[in-house]
């Protein structure tokens, strides 16, 4: 990233505009939106025994200014594998008009078996295939429908909670070389909270939210980290991701999605 790419995206992400001055013109226009960015390491492959700072050439004040950091690792899954391999090819298969007859074939043999297994009582893994993924003009409503008529509200804020959790990070961002931890991941937690109360189109965001955007800004900070101490900071921060009493036997897997994957 040149200068001045470096200085237009730190107005952008810290002030949410962005300045012109062209043709005599000096304007400032809002940029109040999202950013999603992906950086390719150093060398082409991910060094895990180097922090993520040390594998991207970005400068530590712009990794302090985005919310989340995702570790995408290409690692070997056979099963991971086979499942991109097959959406690959069908998705070329389905570019083809002459494979049409063949899909709905392949179509119609797939609703057999989902038929077959819910009556021999796969009813979980039928209702998968059953109900398919969610459409993506549907989702798309959905999401601008949270977007416009949620604002969700802090009911409630375990303010010691947060309080001991950027505390521990600071620590632990100074003694591994990690990247900075500033007051910007406070406000990262609120955020990803209200993300969390806008999924569920509620206008207050209860506990649940902040335990889960903790974890989430938890599992990004320990998947950022070089292999040597990875292990011992997820054991050190387990606390503040495990889940609160009297959620029930699923709340430890429906708490927390996955933020890094590695």
């Amino acid at each position: 990233m040149n200068d001045q790419d470096r200085t237009s995206i730190h107005e952008a992400m810290e002030q949410q505009t962005i300045s012109i001055s062209k043709a005599g013109i000096v304007t400032t226009l809002q940029a109040r939106c999202g950013i999603i960015a992906a950086a390719n390491p150093i060398g082409g492959r991910y060094n895990s025994t180097a922090p993520f700072s040390a594998n991207v050439e970005l400068t530590e004040p712009i990794l302090s200014r985005f919310d989340i950091l995702c570790v995408v690792r290409d690692t070997v899954e056979p099963a991971e594998d086979e499942r991109l391999a097959r959406f690959i090819v069908g998705s070329h298969s389905r570019s083809h008009p002459e494979s049409q007859s063949k899909m709905t074939q392949d179509s119609m043999e797939v609703e057999h078996d989902s038929e077959q297994a819910e009556t021999q009582g796969t009813n979980g893994a039928a209702s998968r295939i059953k109900e398919g993924e969610i459409p993506q003009q549907l989702l798309r409503k959905y999401i601008l429908y949270a977007r416009e008529r949620c604002h969700p509200k802090l009911y409630h804020l375990d303010e010691d909670k947060i309080a001991r959790l950027f505390s521990d990070m600071r620590r632990e961002s100074l003694a591994t070389g990690a990247y900075p931890i500033t007051v910007r991941h406070l406000e990262a937690i609120i955020r990803i909270s209200e993300s969390f109360c806008k999924m569920r189109l509620s206008e207050y965001c209860s506990a649940q939210d902040i335990d889960r955007a903790i974890a989430v800004t938890v599992d990004s900070f320990v998947g950022s980290q070089k292999l040597s101490c990875k292990k011992a900071l997820a054991r050190a921060f387990a606390k503040y991701t495990l889940s609160r009493p009297g959620k029930g036997a699923n709340s430890q897997s429906q708490r927390r999605p996955t933020a890094v994957m590695s």
